[in-house]
């Protein structure tokens, strides 16, 4: 390689990168998956649950059938679904053995959702080059969450090892995602046949999630924050046995209230972070009422719970920040909710879709686990409907003020 006259090694590497990106990609590759081989046969040798491992590659298929009806695309799918694959892999040899539970799995419906974003940039640059989110904050800023609940609800615990191995397992399998993503889209091919289905899908999604839109209008808001305010009394008495537990529940109202603190820096404004932070907290309950259901009130059912209200988080982080960047080009906060809404509303609703199809496996085997899909269909409805409609009725009962300038504009 040699160095420009100017000295610009940087631009010089660049432009060796870009002239043998294939062969760097297929090094990458094989690098991968050669580490990714080696992790596999030291968790087989180390006593692996094989089953468990079975169980989470058929969740992966189904997620990527699932993700098929959106993409139109199979070997996009295929390499959504795989992409979270591997970390779990590298994680494997840290949590073998049985006590572990649905830690994996929930890692992977996690990083699954961190896919599918990527994904959905995918085809946006492929279809029209449009304007793309991408999730690497909003996926930091959830892990960093998840590590935060970790610590204060597992602290000196018998649990407290599955939820350290959570969140290894989250860490490792969005690492892997971001790798595999970028370099195996690289390889993929997209024909004109596939722009016009692509198109002609994206147009119906459209129409559908202009109807969803109506979450960002006052009235709608107010109605639909009703009911999640319902929802949230409503779960929070079915979810009692577990939240008066060891004093469970006020370890749980202190980690949401540093989730708000935390959510506002994110989401740029304290109505959007109180929003995702109360749509978050739904979707906990609610997975805490269904555990109740099932007379299963364990601590480590709540290591389930922490990864719901995760993925919750992730997701609208994603439409908030989306929502933040619409708002600092001009646009009035409802309206930029209501684009938000229209531009990340399928890729969120098709995670979650394809994270409940990835538990059903193992949902079938372990009976425990159906309070699972139940939380993930809130994890979903909180991102896109919850979280918006909570930050439009904050808009309508406390409304930001607004200058004279702002009012009547500037001479």
């Amino acid at each position: 390689m040699q160095v420009t006259g100017d000295g610009n090694v940087a631009g010089a590497a660049m432009r060796f990168a870009l002239r043998h990106r294939v062969l760097l990609s297929s090094a990458a590759l094989s690098a991968l998956c050669v580490w990714t081989v080696g992790d596999a046969a030291r968790a087989a040798l180390g006593g692996a649950p094989l089953l468990e491992a079975a169980l989470i590659l058929a969740g992966a298929a189904l997620a990527a059938v699932s993700l098929l009806f959106y993409t139109r695309h199979w070997a996009l799918a295929l390499l959504t679904a795989a992409a979270p694959l591997p970390g779990l892999t590298w994680a494997a040899p840290t949590g073998a053995g049985d006590a572990f539970g649905a830690v994996p799995l929930l890692a992977y419906v996690f990083a699954y959702a961190v896919a599918v974003v990527l994904a959905h940039n995918v085809l946006v640059r492929t279809l029209d080059s449009g304007v793309v989110e991408h999730p690497f904050k909003p996926a930091g800023a959830a892990v960093a969450l998840m590590s935060a609940m970790a610590l204060s609800w597992f602290w000196r615990t018998p649990a407290g090892a599955a939820a350290y191995q959570a969140v290894l397992d989250a860490v490792l399998a969005v690492v892997s995602t971001l790798i595999v993503m970028p370099i195996g889209a690289a390889f993929l091919q997209f024909d004109e046949v596939f722009v016009a289905v692509a198109n002609r899908a994206r147009e119906r999604r459209q129409r559908l999630f202009e109807k969803i839109g109506v979450v960002t209008m006052p009235r709608w808001g107010m109605s639909i924050a009703g009911i999640a305010l319902i929802f949230i009394a409503l779960a929070g008495f079915g979810a009692e046995p577990a939240l008066f537990s060891k004093h469970f529940g006020s370890v749980f109202a202190a980690s949401l209230g540093l989730a708000f603190a935390f959510s506002v820096v994110v989401c740029g404004g304290w109505r959007e972070g109180l929003g995702v932070t109360v749509a978050a907290g739904l979707a906990g309950l609610m997975a805490l009422w269904a555990f109740a259901e099932i007379r299963n009130v364990a601590q480590a059912s709540r290591v389930g719970v922490m990864e719901i209200m995760s993925l919750t988080f992730f997701l609208a982080f994603c439409s908030a920040r989306r929502a933040a960047k619409y708002r600092r080009l001009g646009d009035d906060p409802s309206v930029a909710r209501l684009r938000a809404v229209e531009d990340l509303g399928g890729p969120q609703l098709i995670a979650v879709l394809g994270g409940i199809a990835a538990v059903l496996p193992s949902v079938v085997v372990h009976h425990a686990y159906a309070a699972y899909p139940v939380a993930l269909a809130f994890a979903g409805a909180g991102a896109v409907g919850f979280a918006p409609a909570l930050a439009t009725a904050c808009a309508a009962l406390l409304p930001r003020r607004r200058s004279v300038e702002e009012l009547y504009g500037r001479d």
